[in-house]
């Protein structure tokens, strides 16, 4: 019977249930197994009782590590039903969402069941080392992808919401409005976002008034002014710093990130070119992280995510091919016991090798958005993916 009703459902809600499977056990298996399973959720929604009673939200939680919550407060507000929920459903819920958003928006794209397939598999090991952490990448991802999902669906109102709870997430959500430039609704986009903006910052005056919000937001910039980057961070400025004992102020990374990320746009005549489009926001979701100086080893999954739709878009020659691996390998499996702990602890780590492959990625990115020739005719819809290209060069 199982296997007759596994027959009647698509390839796409299979891949739901085996996600739903996969990152439940991960869950529950944390919850049983570990004697202070996910601290991060714990200071998530514990935020809403502070909020509530109009305490600081941004000083140590000495019950959780002393570790902070550095979100906006309209993030503790909309964590009200976690605060309410027991937690073991709470998490259970939190994660479920986590790691089936992304999924749900690459399942919009206009891309082969195969291709839905391999990014389903290939962000799997990251986006279990983020749910495992409680983190809320996947609810980043799956927003940033949204947004441009529905950008392509020409829905500018839906669009700009989902950039919206992304910035009120995490900031660096906000460079999604680069894709504004590909589609003619830049005007309704950016009205619309200011409504919501402006609807979703005021919603904690609901619970503790103008004057204890506008305290909580100066508390929160205070914070944001003075947070240092993690020890343990993976971004393009740890590498230089610990590999190549090359140390440069990040702002001169971000000069240069910026530079990079804006050269293809002088390639007006592929705007119009959905493989050209999907290439530009793989490039912004691997620009995201290696350019984060605050770029943990869960956040990764934003920048693996990128990889799978690279590689989707992209011709299947050997570089390709390679890199793809070399990311796989070296990205996605660094944090597991697949690498011995000595090799994780005495290299990877205290070298940041995990977003060398990522950096490797992001220029060539770049280079194939400046110098490759894409399809003219606005057909990539990837009816076919074995490892050949069906698109001209």
């Amino acid at each position: 019977m199982f296997r007759r009703v596994l027959h009647r459902i698509s390839v796409e809600q299979k891949i739901y249930l085996a996600y739903f499977v996969v990152f439940s056990l991960a869950t529950i298996h944390r919850l049983l197994m570990t004697q202070s399973p996910f601290n991060n959720f714990d200071i998530f929604r514990y935020s809403f009782y502070n909020l509530l009673h109009s305490n600081n939200l941004y000083v140590e939680y000495p019950q959780y590590y002393f570790d902070l919550f550095k979100y906006n407060p309209s993030f503790a507000f909309l964590m009200a039903p976690f605060w309410i929920l027991p937690k073991s459903i709470g998490v259970l819920i939190w994660n479920l969402g986590n790691a089936l958003l992304p999924q749900y928006a690459v399942n919009q794209l206009k891309i082969s069941t195969k291709a839905k397939v391999f990014f389903a598999v290939f962000i799997l090991i990251e986006m279990l080392t983020s749910v495992q952490n409680a983190q809320s990448n996947g609810l980043m991802l799956g927003l940033m992808l949204l947004m441009f999902v529905h950008l392509e669906n020409d829905k500018p109102i839906s669009s700009a919401l989902m950039m919206v709870f992304g910035f009120f997430i995490k900031i660096f959500a906000v460079s999604t409005v680069i894709l504004l430039l590909f589609k003619p609704t830049k005007i309704r986009f950016i009205a619309w976002s200011a409504v919501f903006m402006l609807i979703i910052s005021l919603l904690p005056i609901f619970v503790i008034g103008f004057d204890s919000l506008f305290l909580q937001y100066q508390q929160w910039f205070a914070l944001l002014a003075t947070d240092a980057p993690h020890n343990l961070n993976y971004s393009i400025m740890s590498f230089f710093e610990r590999s190549l004992h090359i140390k440069v102020p990040n702002a001169v990374f971000l000069i240069f990130g910026f530079i990079l990320l804006f050269l293809p746009l002088i390639r007006r005549k592929y705007y119009s070119n959905f493989s050209w489009r999907l290439t530009y926001l793989s490039a912004l979701l691997v620009w995201v992280v290696i350019f984060n100086h605050k770029a943990e080893s869960p956040t990764f999954v934003i920048a693996m995510a990128g990889a799978a739709i690279w590689f989707i878009a992209a011709k299947k020659n050997v570089y390709h091919w390679s890199l793809l691996v070399f990311v796989f390998v070296l990205t996605g499996l660094s944090a597991t016991d697949i690498f011995p702990q000595i090799v994780r602890e005495n290299f990877i780590k205290p070298y940041a090798m995990k977003v060398l492959p990522c950096i490797v990625l992001f220029f060539t990115m770049i280079f194939d958005l400046l110098f490759t020739k894409f399809p003219v005719d606005n057909q990539l819809i990837l009816e076919d993916f074995d490892g050949t290209i069906n698109m001209r060069t």
